[in-house]
């Protein structure tokens, strides 16, 4: 059975190639039609043409056949009736000699040969032997053309189709005629007469070829117009068609020529408006937003002479803050420390997304063990692990897990990740499982906490998504943690999958090429990767709720627009505390969690309650 399957499957792909090439082309689909089209009409036209004309020819022969066979019947009866016979053998001599006349005489009109033979229903006394001017013709006449002639009447001719053999083996068309007359003392006998139809044969033959070349050229000019004519269609076609291609690809120059006044004409001044719309729209959309980045930039660096002048003063205030008595007012300032320390972070996050939406970032590759990587993250974060009451589960392989990376910027992915898992586990267990195969690496961060619905998993990774607005911050974030995680994971040439489910916990999977490309531009792997994002213990009907943000390889951009953010922004208002808030359309009770902690944040505390030890620990320790 083996050695028989790929035979079959090679016979089917071939059969299946020309139907996939016909399906391609319009212009293959067209010819194949017509010569199709045209061969069932020369098949039709060949068969109508041929029978007309042999039909014609043969009874037109056959009338001029049967006439002279009449006028031959008639004078041999003739010359029998005057003739003087008194033996036998004078009857037979004189038979003789006229068959002998009829050969000689009626070559001309085609005919090949006679034969007289006795009728079956005579019975004189007087008999000759049966007489022909050709052996091989007297296996011509039939018992039934004998039958007819036997039963007919005297001075009727009886004709029968027959082939007569010829010189090459073969056989020509012939007719048979046969007729009645009476011999002087024998009494009744059958004279037949056979002619050869050769010559109408030949023109019938001629006519069927001459038909036949002229269908096969009429076929070829047929075939030749239309590919002609395809062409001349297709080709603008094809033309508009990469047009297209191109412009999609960001060649926002790409025009089509415009010739003549037809529909191929309306379809390229179309085109041109189209292009010309788009690349107005683009370029608009480009500079707003150019606009935006260079806004968020302005902002972001004018806002840190202010904020650096907030927090000196803010931390002057806090130093004395022992001398403040009002509950109130020591309340304030803690706040006021917490936002500032989240202020700061909000703004590296936003330079950060505005150095990526601007396509200036460059990776810093070197070579890493990424389970070492995954350790130092770890002891970053020991703190909040041990604030949070969550134990760390690690699963790594024994060998060293080694790809090309920019290692801060995976850091700052694995940070944000167990950050987050930190915040929404709730004190459950977290698993941070690594894997790895020929071509690729991969990290889980999986925790048994509040989980996430598939509606919260879309919207993760959107800029500022918060699923639950309401639920308390314990570990600071600003809502672009996970989108810069995101980022950076497409920088590499990776992917960064969500999945949860609600009282089942949540699951983030982070795959990254092991070699980046020239120059460190982003790396391929071959897909889905080492490690899937659904954990084995997932509940089997949370598995739809599997979500992958990663990037379009389908729609490649062009150099020539500005690269766009890998994330989305979602569509809806955001209004959290900050200012800045997850959509008030969804489900509110729904379990979820927010976008993740901060890019850069740092791995200490910046709660009030961590702030507050931070002060004290100044106190002690001045």
């Amino acid at each position: 059975m083996d050695s028989q399957g790929p035979g079959r499957h090679v016979g089917r792909r071939g059969l299946t190639s020309p139907l996939r090439a016909v399906r391609r082309s319009l212009g293959t689909s067209m010819v194949l039609f017509a010569t199709s089209a045209g061969i069932v009409l020369i098949a039709v036209l060949l068969v109508a043409v041929t029978m007309t004309i042999r039909n014609d020819v043969f009874s037109e022969r056959r009338a001029a056949i049967l006439t002279d066979a009449h006028q031959r019947t008639v004078a041999a009866q003739a010359a029998f009736d005057v003739a003087t016979v008194d033996t036998a053998d004078d009857l037979a001599t004189t038979a003789q000699a006229q068959l002998a006349a009829i050969n000689d005489s009626f070559a001309g009109a085609g005919g090949v040969g006679v034969s007289l033979r006795r009728a079956e229903d005579e019975t004189a006394t007087t008999v000759i032997n049966d007489l022909t001017t050709n052996a091989d013709l007297v296996a011509l006449v039939t018992d039934d053309l004998v039958a007819q002639v036997d039963a007919g009447q005297a001075g009727t001719e009886y004709s029968q189709s027959v082939g007569i053999p010829d010189s090459a083996g073969g056989t020509d068309p012939g007719l048979v005629v046969g007729a009645r007359v009476n011999l002087p003392l024998a009494g009744g006998y059958d004279l037949f007469l056979v002619y050869t139809l050769a010559p109408e044969q030949h023109v019938i033959d001629l006519a069927t070829r001459a038909i036949v070349i002229a269908g096969a050229g009429f076929l070829l000019i047929l075939i030749i117009g239309l590919w002609a004519l395809a062409s001349r269609v297709l080709i603008p076609i094809r033309r508009a068609s990469l047009a297209a291609e191109r412009l999609a690809a960001g060649h926002l120059n790409e025009r089509l020529p415009v010739v003549g006044e037809n529909e191929i004409a309306t379809l390229s001044r179309s085109f041109n408006n189209m292009a010309d719309s788009l690349e107005a729209q683009i370029q608009a959309w480009e500079n707003l937003s150019k606009v935006e980045r260079l806004f968020v930039s302005d902002v972001s660096h004018e806002l840190r002479t202010p904020l650096a002048s907030i927090r000196l003063a803010a931390e002057q205030i806090w130093q004395a803050r022992n001398e403040i008595h009002d509950p109130f007012a020591a309340r304030s300032l803690e706040i006021l420390m917490r936002e500032i320390d989240r202020f700061e972070q909000m703004l590296s996050d936003l330079l950060e997304i505005s150095r990526i939406d601007s396509g200036r970032v460059q990776l810093r590759a070197a070579e890493a063990d990424i389970t070492a990587t995954l350790r130092g993250v770890l002891d970053l974060v020991a703190v909040h692990v041990e604030a949070s009451g969550s134990p760390i589960r690690l699963h790594a392989p024994a060998e060293p897990v080694v790809a090309e990376v920019d290692v801060a910027r995976v850091e700052r992915i694995l940070r944000n990740l167990i950050v987050n898992a930190l915040e929404h586990a709730e004190g459950s267990p977290i698993d941070i499982t690594v894997a790895a195969n020929d071509d690729a690496v991969a990290v889980r961060v999986r925790d048994h906490g509040v989980g996430m619905s598939p509606d919260v998993v879309k919207k993760v990774f959107d800029r500022f998504y918060r699923a639950d607005p309401s639920r308390k911050r314990t570990l600071g974030g600003t809502g672009l943690g996970l989108s810069i995680s995101l980022e950076d994971a497409v920088l590499h040439g990776g992917t960064l999958t969500a999945w949860g489910w609600p009282a089942d916990g949540a699951s983030f999977l982070l795959t990254l090429p092991r070699r980046l490309g020239p120059d460190a531009t982003p790396g391929t792997f071959t897909k889905p990767g080492p490690l899937g994002v659904v954990p084995d213990d997932a509940p089997p009907v949370s598995r739809a709720g599997t979500h992958a943000v990663q990037t379009d390889e389908a729609a490649p951009v062009s150099p020539a627009l500005t690269p766009s953010p890998a994330s989305r922004r979602s569509d809806v208002d955001r209004n959290d505390d900050a200012g800045i808030a997850g959509p008030n359309g969804g489900d509110p009770e729904a379990p979820g969690r927010g976008a993740g902690v901060g890019a850069d944040e740092s791995p200490t505390a910046k709660t009030p309650e961590d702030a507050l030890a931070r002060g004290q620990r100044e106190e002690e320790h001045p």
